[in-house]
């Protein structure tokens, strides 16, 4: 049976190679307010898109009854870190409000299967890989929001028994990058030269690449569960901000030196995060095709500083 996928932040980082990996497999539409479009979507331009505030619950639960998905994946969100931290109200607005929106409209229009963009970021503090089984408690707004979230997720899974799976996702990296993150700030300096002004590059992090990350959801997204299901979403290595820049240094036989800059020093920052993916190996079959040499080989060929 044919599935029709609705992408709410269809047109966004993730959401646009999630739309393009679909739109290969079959019918997909999607919602997106057309906030941080990424750039160079030339190729899914033909797909339905209706412009909408996620945080707009008539309008959500209106173009739900419209465009009537099958799966809906929910990759909407405020994600950038001093966004977040400098504007909470709106963070939690669009990530929880919005999140109950889109939820209540699935509830609404009988979706037999939600899934939810969440984060690593929820978890406690941790150096040993995080399972889904481990403790959650954000250190931040953007954390908070998304836990929140998930709670959301468990009550309308509870009361309206609506099929949910909740998606980990850690550090996402690749081309069209609509925040700037670590990895888009070193290369957006690289493109100025070799000496890079960063703040701590000591922080270890499970970096994924995003074709990946949109396989593993299509995966996700063929398996209905009961109730909800949680699972890691992410490489299950790790590497310090650092060791990107060796990388990078490697690739394009540049020397590259940092001057370390307090002034971009988060207040709150983890030291380490790393996954455990097993879960989402053992029951969708899926694992990273792309490390993480390959996955900065192609974004800086694609930045056009490789060539």
């Amino acid at each position: 049976m044919n599935m029709k996928y609705c992408i709410i932040g269809g047109f966004g980082f993730v959401g646009n190679e999630v739309t393009r990996q679909l739109a290969a497999l079959g019918e997909v539409c999607v919602i997106d307010s057309g906030f941080r479009v990424a750039k160079d979507i030339d190729d899914i331009s033909h797909v339905q898109n209706l412009n909408i505030d996620i945080a707009n619950g008539p309008a959500v639960d209106k173009a739900i009854g419209l465009l009537s998905p099958d799966v809906v994946v929910h990759l909407a969100a405020i994600h950038f870190i001093p966004e977040c931290n400098a504007n909470p109200s709106l963070t939690l607005r669009v990530n929880v409000e919005g999140t109950f929106s889109v939820l209540s409209a699935c509830a609404n229009h009988q979706v037999k299967h939600v899934l939810f963009a969440s984060s690593g970021a929820v978890y406690a503090d941790s150096t040993q890989p995080l399972s889904e089984q481990d403790a959650v408690e954000p250190i931040d707004i953007y954390g908070l929001s998304k836990k929140m979230a998930e709670d959301v997720c468990l009550l309308f899974a509870k009361s309206h028994r609506l099929p949910v799976s909740i998606l980990r996702l850690f550090n996402v990296f690749g081309p069209r990058e609509t925040n700037a993150h670590i990895i888009p700030e070193i290369i957006e300096q690289l493109r100025q030269g070799d000496v890079l002004r960063l703040g701590n590059i000591k922080p270890v992090r499970d970096y994924v690449f995003t074709t990946d990350v949109a396989e593993a959801i299509i995966r996700v997204a063929g398996r209905v569960p009961t109730g909800v299901e949680i699972f890691n979403v992410s490489s299950g290595y790790s590497s310090s901000v650092q060791n990107l820049i060796e990388i990078m240094g490697d690739i394009l036989n540049r020397r590259i030196q940092v001057q370390t800059d307090e002034t971009r020093y988060r207040k709150a920052d983890k030291l380490v995060q790393r996954a455990n993916i097993d879960k989402l190996m053992q029951v969708v079959g899926w694992r990273p095709s792309v490390n993480l040499e390959e996955g900065l080989r192609r974004l800086l060929a694609y930045e056009k500083l490789l060539f």
